[in-house]
């Protein structure tokens, strides 16, 4: 391969880089041309539907090892968490009675600011 710019493939039957002065492209696949004379016949010619098919079928299965994983994520969590929650329950105190008294004032919902001291008064003495 001593132009790079020549290289289109790799040839089906002896994996070496095909230059494109030397290359036949023949049953979906690049060959060199001594190598299709030879070994050519041996390739099958490549059926679409076929293809379609089992590319289709590699997806869904990834698809579905994905959608398997993220299930069992979930029920990890879920579990975690319940057992969490199960670990972290503390018995509840019971409430004290409060006796009915006169109704207060409502407290104010602004925050009350201290009151700031009064300032002494400084005259300049000479």
């Amino acid at each position: 391969m001593a132009d790079e710019k020549d290289f289109v493939d790799m040839c089906a039957v002896c994996k070496q880089g095909v230059p494109k002065s030397d290359m036949v492209y023949q049953k979906g696949k690049v060959f060199h041309t001594q190598c299709f004379n030879d070994h050519g016949g041996s390739f099958p010619a490549p059926n679409h539907e076929l293809n379609h098919m089992s590319s289709r079928t590699r997806i869904e299965l990834v698809q579905l090892k994905n959608l398997m994983v993220r299930s069992e994520a979930e029920a990890t969590v879920a579990k975690t968490a319940k057992a969490a929650k199960k670990a972290g329950k503390k018995p509840k105190r019971a409430k004290p009675k409060r006796s009915k008294s006169k109704s207060k004032k409502p407290k104010s919902r602004t925050k009350s600011r201290p009151k700031k001291k009064a300032k002494k008064s400084r005259t300049r003495r000479r």
